[in-house]
């Protein structure tokens, strides 16, 4: 992995976190922080980042499945083939429905290059020639979800 792409995934996890706070439908002051966050990271790393709530991100692979549920947060980071995606989908059953999606990955012809569950938490990295997709669940009992985060394969 380059340092570009560690500082790249590092300021799309700070994103997604921003995203990810719970807050009412149309709050102006989130907005604000947003855009703010948005702003810091992309001086800071002169990488395009886009914090989008709850719907799929912008140029989403469509080659990469995503469960059904409500999403919770998305965002992607950098441009062309530095670009990053990530997407958080709300489940009620985190086992099931990790297996869900890596069957869905399995399915869409991506290999399972590691698969680990443990004290009901799972993590999976899944490839194909263009693109490599870590899955993982999180749950408190009522909150629980399914992480996506999509690379671009580089080939040098």
């Amino acid at each position: 992995m380059t340092a570009t792409r560690k500082i790249m995934m590092l300021a799309l996890a700070g994103a997604l976190t921003v995203g990810g706070v719970p807050v009412l439908t149309a709050c102006s002051p989130q907005q604000a922080l947003q855009g703010a966050v948005e702003n810091a990271i992309e001086d800071a790393t002169g990488v395009d980042v886009n914090v989008d709530g709850g719907t799929m991100p912008e140029g989403f692979p469509a080659e990469v499945p995503v469960i059904s549920g409500e999403i919770t947060s998305s965002g992607s980071l950098g441009t062309g083939a530095d670009r990053a995606w990530s997407v958080v989908v709300k489940v009620s059953d985190p086992t099931t429905s990790y297996e869900d999606a890596k069957g869905k990955l399995l399915a869409a012809g991506f290999n399972a290059d590691f698969d680990a569950t443990a004290d009901g938490a799972s993590t999976g990295m899944f490839s194909n020639a263009q693109y490599s997709v870590v899955v993982a669940t999180t749950g408190t009992g009522s909150d629980n979800n399914v992480s996506y985060v999509v690379t671009q394969v580089v080939t040098p």
